[in-house]
């Protein structure tokens, strides 16, 4: 499998110091937008959770995803184990800190060389955590660390003020072999896109 030339897996790096120039746990998490923004623009992720079951966030940050997707999944009625990975060892420090009875669950490790031991029900990451070029791969690599019967779930965030719409992922699970299952977007027109595939 094709990885990401150096200079991408720094950048990815690098978002640690960039989330971290603020206090605020929002920002720690890559987004500027302030609370209510980030409930209606991440919850649709929700949407995806039907039955109990571990949840790991690839590229977690600081945890506060996944301490909303607990909370967000049991106001529906199912419970979540919260597990997640990041490349930045100060942002795992602060998600641990966050989650402090599953502090074990949350570990340090660049996604594109991780090799896990185990498998999960739900897996969730975002479309830009690997280079356009390598989506597919991106997706392959994710869909491995999917339990028999579990869930992928892909995001994308646009930017109004920068004009970036998200990436239309159910669009590019088709693109790449796989069957989108279910899609859910926020925003109108939609800023926030997600699709999920039960590989």
């Amino acid at each position: 499998m094709r990885r990401p030339d150096p200079e991408f897996i720094e950048e990815m790096a690098w978002l640690q110091d960039i989330y971290l120039t603020s206090d605020d746990p929002i920002v720690q998490s890559g987004f500027s937008g302030g609370r209510e923004r980030w409930v209606v623009e991440r919850s649709p992720i929700v949407r995806a959770i039907d039955r109990d079951g571990d949840f790991l966030d690839v590229g977690c940050a600081n945890g506060l995803l996944l301490e909303d997707m607990v909370a967000w999944a049991a106001a529906t009625g199912h419970h979540i184990v919260p597990h997640g990975i990041d490349i930045g060892p100060d942002l795992i420090a602060l998600a641990r800190k966050r989650l402090p009875g599953f502090a074990t669950n949350l570990d340090v490790a660049d996604a594109w060389s991780w090799q896990p031991k185990r498998t999960w029900d739900y897996v969730f990451s975002l479309v830009d955590l690997g280079p356009e070029e390598l989506a597919c791969e991106w997706l392959m690599r994710l869909a491995a660390w999917v339990s028999p019967g579990g869930r992928l779930i892909i995001g994308s965030y646009g930017s109004r003020s920068r004009g970036v719409e998200p990436v239309d992922v159910a669009g590019l699970f088709e693109t790449c072999g796989y069957n989108a299952t279910g899609e859910a977007l926020a925003g109108e027109p939609p800023i926030s896109k997600f699709a999920w595939t039960d590989p």
